[in-house]
């Protein structure tokens, strides 16, 4: 399995590849054209408890959709590998760290962790996150 040497996204189907070319070391988030959609990208890696994968999707899902609704979040995605499919890779592109850390500190004041008790219990650990600035 080939990742994005940019943000470190699994890259398993040709469409994950910048310009659909399996020879690039850049996915589709952040190869040619793709920094107009936004200057920070966050991902987490997630693995599910055995028997748990459908239900940790469902409540991603839903978390999904609550992301690509957010002020500055100019895509979002999840992913789910095919050769392990209880493990998950979430995918976040912001307008800019601003936007990101408004997000943040709402949560925050909320006291809104970021792995809710929701989801926590389908897990195997703890995720793995990621904040990358968007460079090219």
């Amino acid at each position: 399995m080939k990742t994005c040497t940019s943000c470190g996204m699994p890259m398993l189907a040709e469409e994950d590849f910048s310009g659909s070319d399996p020879s690039s070391d850049l996915c589709v988030n952040c190869g040619q054209g793709a920094s107009t959609r936004g200057r920070l990208v966050s991902f987490a890696i997630l693995e599910s408890k055995l028997g748990k994968a459908d239900d940790l999707l469902e409540v991603m899902r839903e978390n999904l959709r609550q992301t690509r609704s957010l002020d500055g979040v100019t895509d979002a995605f999840i992913s789910q590998s095919p050769e392990n499919p209880n493990i998950f890779f979430t995918y976040s592109r912001w307008r800019d760290r601003a936007a990101y850390d408004a997000v943040q500190a709402v949560a925050a004041a909320d006291k809104n962790p970021a792995i809710t008790e929701d989801i926590a219990e389908f897990l195997v650990g703890e995720p793995l996150f990621g904040i990358y600035d968007v460079m090219d």
